[in-house]
């Protein structure tokens, strides 16, 4: 504890301190008034017959799962930007169904490349790419994806706009990845699959007020508010997520025209049209789970119940508040940074080894930056 206000002002600190104790009040109160409106939310939501029970639905047989997650790492360093960018697939684990993939499977890639502004722009959207391409490739029963499906269209497309002309490395990968990957056929074919589902740990949605006519709470997003009116084992009815409100225009996402036809993207929004949300509290040490779903999972009992069964599977510890293999990959991923500090090292060791003016290189080589991220909003 001595060590965690080191660096910081002592008045700053102070100033920190002080205001911890109101702040914890202001959002007790926020709580306390929350879990008040509970009942009135929670009888509105079984009048309106939102609230399903997963036991009401058949059992399925154990599906085999897989959680996909990525991220990307950028270190600024004088002459150049050291990238990376890695997906990684993790098998959920299983007591009877078949495991495909007993080891964790990857996609990576790492260069230096010139200082331009859209560097972050293009190594996130090839994040993406990498994540769809191994979501295609698996053979699960369920292939949980960490964010929303719109997260993904937006970084791919801010990815692919700024691919220039005579583009950088990173968006030259990225450019043959879309190709012989086959990238847009992998979204195309995960929005309408029957086994893929989007975990977003957060989303300021809130469909259950917005198409499914719970009362309106200001500042209330729809996660918090499931995980206020929902019992263990309960989930709410299939929502619309991008089909617009009722009587309004559906949301409509774009990929740059020069990697996707018209025809092509009004196939992506006609099949993002379809997705649903679900909201499902597996345990009661869990908050609820926002699961958005084609609908060929929300529009089928089986399917869905599949899907929730692969789900719940995933949980076995309150130390873990995200399905499984999703967990793991996120934690997978987190350590990508650490990976490329050791390329950093090595390239400065070689680079030196090699050279004759040891202290202009060391310049050319320092690092004054860090930046990284992940796929999952």
């Amino acid at each position: 504890m001595a060590d965690t206000f080191a660096d910081l002002p002592d008045a700053l600190v102070r100033d920190l301190l002080s205001c911890a104790v109101p702040l914890a009040e202001e959002i007790r109160i926020g709580i306390d008034n929350l879990k008040g409106s509970r009942d009135t939310y929670r009888k509105t939501a079984l009048d309106r017959k939102l609230i399903k029970r997963k036991v009401d639905l058949d059992v399925p047989r154990e599906p085999s799962v897989v959680g996909i997650d990525g991220s990307y790492q950028i270190h600024r360093l004088t002459s150049l930007d050291l990238c990376a960018a890695a997906a990684v697939a993790i098998e959920g684990t299983s007591k009877e169904a078949k495991r495909h993939w007993p080891e964790p499977y990857h996609r990576m890639w790492a260069k230096g490349v010139p200082h331009k502004e859209n560097t972050t722009l293009l190594i996130r959207g090839l994040m993406v790419s990498m994540e769809l391409n191994l979501a295609k490739e698996a053979p699960h029963d369920l292939v949980l994806l960490d964010g929303s499906f719109a997260s993904l269209i937006i970084y791919l497309n801010q990815g692919l706009s700024n691919i220039e002309d005579k583009p950088s490395a990173v968006g030259s990968e990225m450019k043959r990845l879309w190709k012989e990957g086959d990238i847009f056929p992998c979204l195309l074919a995960l929005l309408q699959s029957d086994r893929t589902v989007a975990v977003p740990k957060f989303t300021s949605r809130n469909e259950l007020i917005a198409i499914g006519g719970l009362p309106p709470a200001d500042g209330i997003d729809g996660r918090t508010l499931a995980t206020l009116l929902l019992e263990p084992g309960e989930y709410t009815s299939p929502l619309s997520v991008y089909g617009g409100l009722p009587g309004g225009e559906p949301e409509r996402y774009h990929l740059s025209p020069n990697f996707c036809s018209a025809e092509e993207q009004n196939l992506m929004n006609v099949a993002l049209q379809s997705v649903q949300v679900i909201y499902y509290r597996p345990f009661g040490w869990v908050p609820a789970l926002r699961l958005e779903v084609p609908g060929s999972i929300a529009n089928s009992p089986t399917r869905l119940s599949i899907a929730l069964e692969g789900i719940t599977r995933q949980f076995f510890s309150p130390a873990v508040g995200e399905p499984y293999p999703l967990f793991l990959a996120d934690r997978m991923v987190k350590s990508l940074g650490s990976g490329v500090a050791v390329i950093e090292q090595t390239v400065a060791q070689h680079v030196a080894d090699q050279c004759v003016d040891v202290e202009l290189t060391m310049l050319c080589l320092k690092n004054y930056r860090t930046e990284g991220g992940r796929g999952g909003v």
